[in-house]
């Protein structure tokens, strides 16, 4: 039994697998909103070509319960002068749309999962921070006990010191059931994974970043928003084209049919019997036979609009509006999004200035040059010590602080600049937008 149950413990941990950057990010393709967006992109892709007619439709006519006449007609209705161009233009247009919006889509699924694999990250390096700073308290503790019998000791230091412990501990918890809920919403985007493993060398270090935005385009034209608003105005244009030719409908329908006639019945007067010069009539119902030539047997018929008397002005009138409404669409997305995110770019530039400030001070204090005048003193003095390190932790708390805005700020600037909708990289943050 115990054999078994220590098999079953080793499959487990055989098959079990840990959840990393590269898994996470892949993901993202079976995720479905993506593949509900790629099915619309395909059902686009399928569609048949255009036809050179509306509508085709057969008809019967019988005339009569006597089933003597049979009317067979095939009546077509054409599409106007120009209409098939413009119907491939506007389906070409709606194609590059969906595309469109498909990158967006792409980029909003994305932007999800890299924003809780980054909390998922901080989270961690905040954890680390905190046990740090729960091993300096511990050391205080025992200091202050140690010196408890000393002149220098003061009760309240040691209250103040436990106080600040206890503080901590419920960081650690809180830091914990953090680091849990992260995980659980990590592994539900995908099956068969039950570890997550997110290192921060994934991310790109700060020289990496400002490289980044210095080096980015300005060109808002590429970016996924402005790209979609575009898109969408050239949808709206090009079936404004698509209705304007289809008012041109000038010829409404040709048909052309086959009359069948088996026989008539009609009434008329008929001679039944003659006595020398008198005959006897009478009105009876007699049938004749069909003696129409075979080209009288068929016909055609053509129906034409008269567009002097139909007024379709209003129609017209409303589809211009149409196309200039999601041209300003466009054109203020346009300057919206260049502006938001030239303002993230500086916001970015600015947080990294204020974290190297605060690296600075960790540099200067880890090195003890910040305490050097206190060196000997130090060396006598634990508790000065003790400070020094607990300075250091917290400036690094601080720097775990900025760097999640930096981050923050700066996903949001991928996603407005469209680098999260590109499939041609593995590791966006990295990569950024284009260049």
């Amino acid at each position: 039994m115990k054999i078994l149950l220590a098999c079953g413990i080793f499959s487990v941990c055989a098959f079990a697998e840990t959840l990393t950057w590269d898994k996470l990010i892949a993901s993202a393709e079976e995720d479905p909103v993506l593949q509900a967006s790629q099915k619309k992109q395909n059902s686009i892709s399928a569609r048949s070509g255009t036809k050179l007619w509306d509508e085709l439709e057969f008809e019967y006519k019988l005339n009569g319960f006597g089933f003597q006449e049979h009317e067979f007609e095939l009546e077509m209705k054409p599409k106007a002068f120009g209409e098939g161009a413009a119907d491939e233009a506007y389906w070409k247009s709606q194609a590059e749309y969906q595309k469109a919006h498909q990158q967006l889509d792409r980029a909003s699924v994305l932007y999800e999962r890299y924003e809780h694999a980054l909390r998922f990250v901080r989270l961690q390096q905040t954890l680390n921070l905190h046990l740090q700073l729960a091993q300096i308290a511990a050391d205080r503790v025992e200091v202050l006990h140690a010196l408890s019998g000393s002149e220098t000791f003061h009760l309240q230091d040691l209250v103040s010191a436990m106080e600040e412990q206890v503080s901590i501990a419920s960081k650690l918890v809180a830091d914990s059931n953090s680091i849990r809920d992260s995980k659980m919403k990590l592994l539900s985007w995908v099956n068969g994974f039950d570890d997550v493993q997110l290192d921060s060398a994934f991310l790109p270090t700060v020289d990496e970043l400002k490289n980044i935005l210095n080096k980015m385009s300005g060109d808002a034209e590429k970016y996924s928003e402005v790209v979609t608003a575009k898109a969408k105005w050239q949808v709206d244009e090009k079936r404004a084209e698509q209705e304007t030719a289809g008012d041109r409908n000038y010829i409404t329908q040709v048909s052309v049919g086959y009359k069948y006639v088996h026989g008539r019945y009609k009434y008329k007067w008929v001679t039944t019997e003659c006595h020398g010069s008198s005959c006897t009539e009478e009105w009876q119902l007699q049938h004749t036979d069909d003696d129409r030539r075979t080209r009288d047997k068929f016909f055609a018929s053509i129906g034409f609009r008269l567009p002097f008397f139909n007024s379709n002005n209003s129609k017209e009138l409303k589809r211009q509006i149409d196309v200039l409404e999601s041209e300003r669409d466009y054109q203020k997305t346009k300057r919206d999004v260049a502006q938001k995110v030239e303002r993230r770019r500086e916001e970015i530039l600015g947080l990294i200035a204020q974290r190297e400030v605060q690296k600075k001070f960790v540099d200067q204090v880890d090195q003890g040059a910040l305490f050097e005048d206190f060196a000997n003193r130090a060396g006598n003095d634990p508790l000065l010590l003790l400070r020094a390190r607990q300075s250091s932790v917290e400036s690094q708390l601080k720097i775990v602080a900025i760097e999640d805005n930096i981050f923050t700020v700066y996903l949001d600037l991928l996603f407005e600049t469209g680098a999260l909708g590109r499939t041609d990289v593995s590791n966006h943050l990295k990569a950024g937008p284009e260049k």
